[in-house]
């Protein structure tokens, strides 16, 4: 019992250790420990609570030496929650949906774009497409009700890495494991699955009926890259796993926030 206590808090902190930047002893991780991506989804967790807390505590400082409130307050904070986001986990599925954005719009074969795609040079697709949606998901953030934004920002990083990391179990993943930097966590059962939905989706229970407005899309987005990187890769690398990680992302935020406009 305590050997596998012991093997599952490794797997927690090799998933932290991956996906993050949070400075964990070394010690604590072996190369040689399987499924990490068991907690991918509790990585979320770690991200909007660091996002939910800088923009929480940005608004109150801004608000005390501010008259203006809402017009200047909401703003900076959201972008100082999104910069939290970004540092906490080193932009890896942010370079990850850029390298994408270059290899499928310079790639004409799937070798090609695979190439492009461990380029580590970003290219025109890539950085058009990293501005796109980082705006988009910066204004998606600022329309949605300030009294339940929170929860939804929190629910949207661990939804987001739970639908991303899913598709390890539908799709074959394309690059050789043994040279790929993400390569050792490419594990995954059913098991690593059932995980994942339990972290990812419990945040969703309280945010109310409007999830239901969200999930169908997000759904929609996760069914079509799935059938898109099969025809295009014949399969998943760790950039499609960040591209969907954050589309999922923007998807759901955008869906809440047109729910809340109408």
């Amino acid at each position: 019992m305590e050997n596998k206590l012991s093997h599952e808090m490794r797997r927690i902190a090799g998933a932290f250790i991956f996906y993050s930047r949070i400075p964990l002893p070394s010690s604590w991780f072996s190369a040689k420990t399987s499924h990490c991506s068991r907690y991918f989804s509790l990585v979320g967790w770690l991200v909007g609570s660091m996002s939910v807390g800088v923009w929480l505590l940005a608004q109150m400082i801004i608000s005390d030496s501010s008259d203006k409130l809402s017009e200047v307050t909401m703003p900076i904070a959201v972008l100082l929650g999104m910069i939290a986001a970004v540092l906490i986990t080193g932009a890896l599925h942010e370079d990850g949906f850029a390298d994408t954005c270059d290899g499928m719009g310079g790639g004409w074969s799937t070798e090609e774009r695979l190439r492009i795609m461990k380029d580590s040079r970003i290219g025109t697709y890539g950085a058009l497409g990293l501005v796109f949606l980082l705006l988009l998901k910066f204004f998606a953030l600022l329309q949605i009700e300030t009294s339940i934004l929170p929860w939804v920002w929190f629910a949207g990083n661990t939804l987001s890495r739970f639908v991303s990391i899913s598709e390890l179990r539908f799709i074959a993943y394309v690059q050789d494991a043994a040279k790929s930097k993400s390569g050792s966590m490419t594990e995954f059962s059913g098991v690593d699955l059932i995980v994942n939905a339990v972290f990812g989706l419990l945040p969703l229970l309280f945010i109310g009926n409007q999830v239901w407005v969200a999930l169908p899309a997000v759904a929609i987005v996760w069914c079509f890259l799935l059938m898109y990187f099969k025809r295009k890769l014949g399969g998943v690398t760790g950039d499609c796993l960040g591209a969907t990680q954050q589309l999922s992302e923007v998807v759901f935020y955008l869906c809440l926030a047109s729910n809340f406009a109408i």
